[in-house]
């Protein structure tokens, strides 16, 4: 995803382990909801609206649980041809959207972040095992007016009763985007607390190429709660955008967790502006770090995650933090 503020902490969710040959697939849907509003800001990164669903449990991806397309892209790659691992699929689409930090003008703000929409597709290949989980993830959208931000973004504020902004003419240009993104978690620590409370650390490694953003990243989570053991799978470096391919099967479990991640950044079109056209931009910080903090919390099919995250400037001279907060629902079908 576009921002690099709001792409990567490492969220850790609640998801299942029970890898049993025989048990049925798992269908999941997640709503995620990110706005500043939450932590009491307007500024920066300002929205983001997420729709995903995944299916899982299987041992092999092949043409009965994957599009035809997607299976020949990806047969030969190692998401699918480690041995001794258990695999699922998940798809999202989005919409995101970042201002500069005063909306109230409708002159080009030179020294700020340009008005950016983002509209993404994005499917991911899942596979793990009890001490590591691999993730591919493909992604295509497009920016400028075409991804309807500014209508969105107007609907919001008068939702919620925010100033109305005032500078859409200045976004970038209608572009097509993309990205390719492999991931790998590691379970380093694990050290059980008091009856099925649980304390681990979890590390991270991150490498991601396209048009709308390239990055090396790495990072760490600490959890304490109840199901880590059967949680780590499908964990996720998002704050809850990201499906959870196994959300909903561990009942009754719970975590707080608190995650940070250290990248190197680039190219990110919602700081550099249009790849192919001519277009606002401002000099991008290219070693960036983030943090995020949160709670989630299972119960029966339903799985919840709230977070807020920090992240650090993403471009020279920024006057104002990117804060945001996420919030997460999640059903198992």
């Amino acid at each position: 995803m576009p921002a690099s503020k709001w792409v990567g902490m490492i969220a850790l969710v609640a998801a299942s382990s029970a890898y049993c040959q025989n048990e049925p697939q798992q269908d999941i849907a997640t709503l995620t909801f990110e706005n500043d509003l939450f932590i009491g800001e307007d500024n920066g990164y300002t929205n983001g609206v997420y729709f995903s669903w995944a299916h899982g449990r299987w041992d092999t991806f092949d043409t009965d649980n994957l599009p035809d397309w997607l299976f020949h892209l990806s047969k030969d790659l190692y998401i699918s041809t480690m041995p001794n691992k258990h695999r699922a699929v998940s798809y999202l689409i989005g919409q995101a959207m970042q201002t500069p930090n005063d909306i109230s003008r409708q002159d080009l703000i030179v020294d700020d972040a340009p008005y950016v929409g983002v509209l993404i597709w994005q499917g991911s290949l899942h596979a793990y095992d009890d001490h590591v989980a691999d993730k591919l993830s493909f992604a295509f959208g497009i920016t400028g007016p075409a991804a309807g931000t500014k209508a969105s973004q107007k609907l919001v504020h008068r939702i919620v009763g925010a100033d109305d902004p005032k500078g859409w003419s200045n976004q970038i240009n209608n572009e097509p985007v993309f990205r390719i993104n492999a991931e790998r978690l590691w379970r380093l620590v694990d050290i059980p607390v008091s009856g099925s409370v649980g304390f681990d650390l979890i590390g991270i490694g991150s490498v991601g190429v396209g048009t709308l953003k390239s990055n090396v990243a790495t990072g760490f989570g600490i959890r304490i709660g109840r199901g880590l053991d059967s949680s780590f799978p499908t964990a996720t470096v998002m704050p809850g955008r990201e499906v959870n391919p196994l959300a909903g099967s561990v009942t009754r479990s719970w975590s707080v967790f608190f995650n940070v991640l250290g990248e190197y950044v680039a190219n990110d079109i919602t700081i550099n502006g249009n790849t192919f056209s001519d277009s606002h931009s401002v000099p991008l910080e290219h070693w960036q770090a983030q943090a995020v903090a949160g709670v989630s919390f299972n119960w029966e099919r339903w799985a919840f995650l709230l977070s807020a995250v920090a992240p650090s400037d993403r471009h020279e001279n920024q006057r104002e933090s990117g804060r945001f907060g996420s919030l997460s629902v999640t059903y198992h079908y």
